[in-house]
């Protein structure tokens, strides 16, 4: 019989019968890395960073402080399932920085945000409500030589917050009671609502219409109590760029940026999207409704990918005003909003068959191929959070009696398990890592610490007829590697590999013939043969 020559390490296909397995697979690949052919161990994650301050399990982390290269500095931080996009805003140079935890969209920046230690200690509400009441109007005095015929006026007011470099509008008031006054004849505006409780508000702009459209008139300090107008109609300012301005839903979920200064979220069955650059803007006419409720979502380059309790939705679009909604033709709905993970041109997402990537060159269960249903309903994807990392979904997954996780490799195809458990993280692009938190408040950097002893197991290698084998050789970067075989499902022999010497096994008899390594060594081959000269052959 033929030498047993394994010279590239992959990872595991459960599904795949052990004697069906490529050479290069594995039915076990733990805390190994093999996305490069030879068997690497999988670095742990290192000391501890930073500690959370806020009590409770954490289950987002977001490093605030983008432009400094820093581990520490500035760690947003919740015990609850939050999104957070940066700002988008033109200039901003306080990094303004937006949120959704479902109970009100929220807004926050560097002074507001670090002034105490429970990072973000301070937000604003995302928006603000129109006022609640119209102001009250009264013409002036007739003037002695009133200006041609009466015109028919109406004012309305929003509110404004003009804080750290941008200003927030509201939508209009309800319209004032029309007022007959002539061109040079002024008008009082006065009996503004006061200020909704929870929001800050600097200012308020007073338009008037007279021919339906609204026109700016003048802004005024939010103490101020009134405005008397006498602006001639040539020096009216900008028509009110508010009216179909809304605050965004109290329960949105799911925040995240798209280009052209576009923010989107969700609620229910409904995607909302803001008017580009104007984060506190969520024109209700910009909504669209699928089929099912939403889970949450992804983004691939210029379009929304939206996962479902159903199909998956792409919407595309350079504008709000005209998205289109594609659906897919992949059946497969999201069984955990926190396994979204967005990649350069992809999206990646746990379903209940299985790991699925969303491209614009096709769509597909990945590891259909890998795991049974059974076998993927086995790591309880409604448990599961992933991150991205180098290419690389890096996942966590929680079946209340285990803790795990387990990572994809986009390039390769590679998928192995690791035994590490973190309970929330961070893609750091500006300092190129990925950092995790633990069920302690720790933060750590992936892949930072000390290598993790690896386990891989061959395929099983499956003769024509009872054979023996009685040599071995490692080629390893360093060593001791541990061997072990297993014949016939039996271990037959351990042995603690410390050189490329080749090495004997005790007489070892059987047509089922499987290998194990542990250690935490790079190996690059295993070479199993009958007899020296056959293995110096391979």
């Amino acid at each position: 019989m033929g030498a047993i020559s394994v010279k590239a390490f992959g990872g595991i296909s459960p599904k795949v019968p052990a004697r069906m397995l490529d050479s290069s697979q594995a039915q076990t690949a733990l805390n190994t890395v093999v996305f490069n052919g030879s068997l690497q161990p999988l670095p742990g994650s290192g000391s501890s960073l930073y500690t959370l301050t806020k009590a409770g399990v954490p289950r987002t982390i977001y490093r605030f402080g983008q432009d400094i290269i820093s581990d520490v500095m500035y760690w947003f931080h919740w015990t609850t399932d939050v999104d957070v996009c940066r700002s988008q805003i033109p200039g901003d140079t306080s990094e303004w920085t937006f949120y959704t935890d479902g109970v009100q969209p929220k807004g926050t920046y560097a002074s507001i945000a670090l002034s105490g230690t429970d990072y973000p200690t301070v937000s604003r509400p995302l928006g603000i409500p129109a006022p609640a009441a119209a102001a009250t109007v009264v013409a002036g005095a007739v003037p002695p030589t009133p200006e041609g015929l009466p015109e028919t006026r109406s004012y309305t007011y929003t509110m404004v917050n003009k804080e750290a470099g941008f200003e927030f509008e509201s939508p209009p008031a309800s319209p004032s009671a029309d007022l007959d006054v002539y061109a040079n004849q002024s008008a009082t505006i006065s009996n503004f609502s006061a200020v909704p409780s929870g929001y800050t508000i600097t200012h308020r702009r007073i338009y008037r219409a007279t021919a339906g459209t609204y026109l700016f008139v003048a802004e005024i300090t939010a103490a101020t109590a009134s405005y008397v107008d006498s602006v001639l109609a040539e020096s009216l300012g900008e028509e009110l760029p508010t009216t179909t301005w809304l605050p965004p839903p109290a329960a949105l979920k799911g925040l995240i940026n798209l280009p052209n200064g576009v923010m989107a979220g969700f609620l229910g069955r409904d995607v909302y999207f803001c008017d580009p650059y104007h984060p506190h803007a969520w024109p209700v006419q910009y909504m669209q409704t699928l089929d099912y409720p939403v889970v949450g979502l992804g983004r691939m380059d210029t379009t929304l990918a939206v996962l479902t309790t159903g199909y998956p939705y792409l919407i595309q679009g350079s504008h709000p005003d005209s998205m289109v909604v594609v659906k897919s033709d992949l059946e497969q709905s999201c069984a955990s909003k926190r396994s979204i993970v967005s990649f350069s041109g992809a999206v990646m997402y746990a379903s209940p068959d299985g790991l699925v990537l969303l491209s614009p060159s096709g769509s597909k269960v990945v590891s259909e191929g890998m795991f049974t249903r059974a076998q993927w309903q086995g790591f309880v994807p409604s448990s599961i959070h992933a991150y991205q990392h180098d290419m690389k979904y890096v996942a966590f997954y929680d079946t209340g009696t285990s803790q795990g996780g387990f990572i994809f490799d986009i390039s390769s195809g590679q998928f192995i398990l690791h035994d590490d458990y973190a309970t929330a993280g961070y893609n750091d692009l500006v300092n190129d890592k990925l950092f995790l938190a633990y069920s302690n408040r720790s933060v750590k950097s992936w892949l930072s610490g000390s290598s993790k002893t690896y386990t891989w197991r061959s395929k099983k290698f499956t003769m024509p007829h009872s054979t023996f084998y009685s040599c071995v050789q490692v080629e390893a970067e360093t060593y001791p590697v541990t061997f072990k075989v297993y014949v016939d499902d039996v271990l037959g022999h351990t042995q603690t590999v410390t050189s490329r010497s080749p090495f004997r096994l005790p007489v070892l008899n059987g047509r089922d013939w499987e290998f194990q390594l542990e250690g935490t060594s790079e190996v690059f081959a295993v070479n199993i043969a009958q007899s020296m000269q056959e293995l110096a052959g391979v």
